[in-house]
């Protein structure tokens, strides 16, 4: 669907030929770039949920509360985290791994 018209101060003014073609370009181009502005908003989405791990595997005295077992929960969803942007169908399509402790 191609908006055929432009407002100008209200008036509805028919687009010309390279206006037209102007415009077909810009959508082509949003559309190619769709999967890029998902990829950017799923890794955005990733990285504030590395930075919560972050908190507790960065800080010596947070990570020494742990024990073993939950210290190793924490650095494989760190790498599942981490492994994301490789998923299958990835970024129309991810599988967030579980929280440790949800």
């Amino acid at each position: 669907f191609i908006k055929k018209f432009k407002n100008l101060n209200g008036i509805n003014v028919k687009l010309t030929a390279p206006e037209v073609v102007v415009r077909l370009t810009e959508e082509a181009i949003w559309e190619a770039s769709a999967d890029v502005r998902a990829a950017a908003s799923v890794r955005a989405e990733r990285d504030a949920l590395l930075l919560e791990v972050d908190v507790i595997s960065s800080n010596p005295l947070r990570w020494a509360e742990l024990d073993a077992p939950t210290q190793a929960l924490w650095a494989t969803y760190r790498v599942e985290l981490l492994d994301v942007p490789q998923q299958t169908g990835f970024p129309q399509t991810v599988v967030w791994p579980t929280k440790v402790g949800e």
